[in-house]
């Protein structure tokens, strides 16, 4: 069988330049389905969209970064420099074109899975397959237009939902088009079926966010040069993603500010990524001994970390797109037998919550998790203690050896089915 997986915006572990990064979703369905047997190409793009940068790459062409890996093409694109600009469309909508004009002279695929975002990618891979009875598996990782539309109106306070009207209309057709949508949540499977009118099918499933049980090698001594000691007597709490002013992360850093001594002798916060809120952690953790930041760190380095930790953070907002989803980084937790410290309710809850996994605070309320987080102070023999809960679950929901597994089964039988 021969699989083109398409999805931008994901670490390449296969360039030499991003061989510090794992495999994500994407990454993860192309290498299992290389391991099954299948031919694949990977669809991405030249544009880093986490570091804003382009690859150094040659562009529109297929290349093969490693013999481990698939083969891959990089749609070239102009790049953006922030998320909600002309720029990203336009960006977006060159590397539309580009894929079919591309695609038109490589050898047909059997199928083809499709991440959305991006509309544009999903209406050009849906459009093709139509155009040559090939059949298309969406994957709904993140809500888009509405998200745009919910950030656009916070910031101005005026309605502008529907006004993506290229967007709206793509969407449509590239929804209505797929053989078959599935998800990373039910949540935002749902979403879908109501927000384009989809009609529900038994091919329409959900595939949680999963990563290996084999965490990365771990590397102490990355934290070790910076002073770091992992194996002091506190109760370790964790950020690891980007730092960015419009997540519930300046309710952390608030609450961490005010707490009182005798609580952040027992604590240790260690922050890392990057992003606009770097600066004042960088000044936070010069200042504060119970603060580290780490900076955007290896996957070794956050396997040393996640296995001297106790709690991982997840300070989103209270916003329908956040509690329709479960973060990737989920599946590093309970993996690593860590709690989960969160202001979400929705799927986070409804798959967390029964198992005794989660610590909650009141999104946008410092004082509340300020209390919180003084209550894990002082319960070091509840709080320092890894669940058994975690892996269980990471074993049933998060495993990528199982998840994976079955997702091979499901795309073959789509591939063997065709279009319809």
């Amino acid at each position: 069988m021969r699989a083109w997986v398409i999805k931008t915006g994901e670490p390449v572990p296969y360039l030499p330049a991003e061989s510090g990064d794992r495999l994500f979703r994407t990454g993860l369905m192309a290498q299992t389905l290389m391991d099954a047997g299948h031919e694949v190409t990977w669809w991405t793009g030249q544009f880093h969209h986490q570091l804003k940068h382009h690859r150094d790459v040659q562009p529109d062409r297929v290349l093969r970064p490693s013999e481990a890996g698939p083969d891959m093409v990089f749609l070239s694109s102009r790049g953006y420099r922030s998320h909600i600009t002309p720029a990203r469309f336009l960006d977006h909508a060159q590397v539309r074109r580009g894929f079919l004009r591309l695609a038109s002279d490589l050898p047909r695929p059997d199928v083809m899975i499709c991440a959305w975002p991006t509309i544009d990618l999903a209406y050009a891979a849906t459009t093709f397959g139509r155009a040559h009875g090939i059949p298309v598996v969406l994957d709904i990782r993140d809500l888009w237009p509405d998200i745009f539309y919910e950030r656009i109106t916070a910031k101005t306070g005026l309605p502008f939902k529907g006004y993506f009207w290229p967007w709206e209309r793509m969407g449509k057709r590239a929804m209505q088009n797929a053989n078959a949508v599935i998800s990373i949540t039910q949540g935002m499977l749902d979403w879908a079926h109501t927000r384009f009118a989809r009609e529900t099918t038994n091919l329409d499933r959900v595939f949680y966010q999963s990563q290996s049980a084999t965490p990365a090698v771990p590397d102490a001594e990355f934290w070790q040069a910076r002073g770091v000691d992992l194996a002091a007597p506190k109760t370790r709490l964790v950020w690891s993603g980007t730092l960015i002013s419009h997540l519930d992360i300046q309710t952390l850093l608030a609450a961490i500010e005010t707490l009182p001594q005798s609580a952040a002798d027992k604590l240790e916060f260690v922050f890392c990524g990057s992003g606009d809120l770097t600066p004042r952690i960088e000044e936070m953790a010069a200042r504060l001994p119970h603060v580290i930041y780490g900076g955007w760190v290896s996957q070794n380095a956050l396997s040393a970390l996640y296995e001297a930790s106790h709690i991982g953070m997840i300070c989103y907002l209270d916003r329908f797109d956040f509690q329709l989803s479960i973060p990737n980084k989920v599946a590093d937790f309970t993996r690593s037998g860590l709690r989960t410290l969160t202001n979400l309710d929705g799927e986070l809850d409804r798959v967390l919550g029964p198992h005794d996994l989660l610590i909650r605070y009141k999104t946008g309320d410092a004082d509340d998790l300020g209390a919180v987080l003084r209550r894990i102070a002082d319960e070091p023999e509840r709080y320092r203690g890894k669940t058994d809960a975690g892996p269980r679950l990471f074993s049933e929901l998060f495993d990528a050896k199982v998840v994976m597994a079955e997702f091979v089964r499901y795309v073959e039988g789509i591939a063997d089915q065709g279009a319809t």
